[in-house]
């Protein structure tokens, strides 16, 4: 392990890492059960997040970094990466391409339409990334990648559920290239993140665990039941919780509380927490009943389960329910 002046575990400084750079990627349609509808992955959701953030933590935000793209092919094929620039630069402005051949078009669903400058905002996402997990190594015990889109449900191969990069997917790989040997991902967002379940199933040195709607209802369907554990090295390394509709937080509660001991007994260096706030009761994408003061108490929990935490935005699709539950989620560092 490198050196590195490290705050202690009770220091509550958390840098948040922001660009405005997201804002070029707007997607403004999908298709669900064969109609269009509006696609809610808009710049909103996050800008709300941060003028809610302002409020008690303007001194804390700061500007990302530019990284190599050495973390992107950690996780990411070339093959990949290829499609996707050459997708967005054959695009003209204001034209949106939406999966035409599963197989031949590197994307698993219709909800992902790919735009001009969807690769900018992807890689600057991994910046946004990259920066607040080189803080987490080197400077402080909490930071949090204020960024979209979102990336837990994109594999190594594929793009889908909004997602391009599996931007905790390549910090996880960051940590270990640094010396991290042991690395927990915690994934609260509604939908379970096959892409990160995927890229890490054969391994033991990143755990990953998720709290999410049960599969057989829900997006994506095709994974996230309680049986999928793993497999060789990865054996029990995986861990799922599925609940059912309208959960609310004593039975959320109930699941965290179960996916904390798993963490603790693990013992990671490191936990990221892919952060999703349609959880909450007035998401119209997730369908759980969270209200803005049980974040608080969430927060809390998650806060002591390692000596350092890299936080990572993922889904949340009302901004004004965002903005409520990201302040009392982090209320824990006031």
């Amino acid at each position: 392990m490198k050196n590195a002046s490290r705050k202690s575990k009770s220091s509550k400084i958390m840098k948040i890492v922001y660009e405005e750079g997201h804002s070029v990627h707007v997607p403004t349609r999908e298709i669900e059960n064969g109609e269009w509808i509006e696609n809610p992955e808009k710049p909103e959701r996050i800008e709300s997040i941060k003028e809610s953030l302002l409020r008690n933590f303007a001194s804390n935000f700061v500007r990302a970094k530019q990284f190599s793209d050495t973390y992107l092919y950690m996780v990411h094929s070339e093959e990949y990466v290829s499609w996707l620039k050459e997708k967005c630069s054959n695009l003209s402005e204001g034209s949106e391409y939406i999966t035409e051949v599963f197989g031949h078009d590197r994307c698993f669903d219709t909800g992902t339409p790919v735009l001009k400058k969807t690769y900018e905002a992807a890689r600057l996402a991994l910046d946004v990334t990259l920066t607040a997990a080189e803080i987490v190594l080197f400077e402080e015990s909490f930071a949090y990648a204020l960024t979209r889109p979102p990336g837990h449900h994109a594999t190594g191969e594929l793009s889908g559920g909004y997602c391009y990069f599996n931007n905790v997917a390549v910090a996880a790989s960051f940590f270990m290239k640094h010396g991290i040997d042991r690395v927990s991902i915690l994934d609260i967002d509604f939908h379970h993140g096959n892409g990160t379940q995927e890229i890490f199933y054969s391994t033991k040195n990143v755990q990953y665990v998720s709290i999410h709607g049960d599969p057989r209802i829900y997006y994506p369907w095709i994974s996230g039941r309680a049986n999928e554990v793993g497999i060789n090295d990865g054996k029990g390394f995986n861990i799922n919780f599925p609940l059912g509709k309208a959960s609310n937080w004593t039975e959320y509660k109930k699941a965290l509380k179960t996916a904390v001991h798993e963490i603790e007994n693990f013992s990671p260096r490191v936990l990221i927490v892919s952060l999703g706030f349609d959880t909450h009761r007035d998401d119209p994408v997730g369908d759980f009943a969270l209200e803005d003061k049980d974040y608080e108490e969430m927060g809390q929990i998650i806060s002591k389960v390692a000596p350092q935490i890299l936080f990572v935005q993922e889904g949340g699709y009302n901004p004004s329910a965002n903005a409520r539950a990201a302040c009392h989620f982090f209320s824990f560092l006031l």
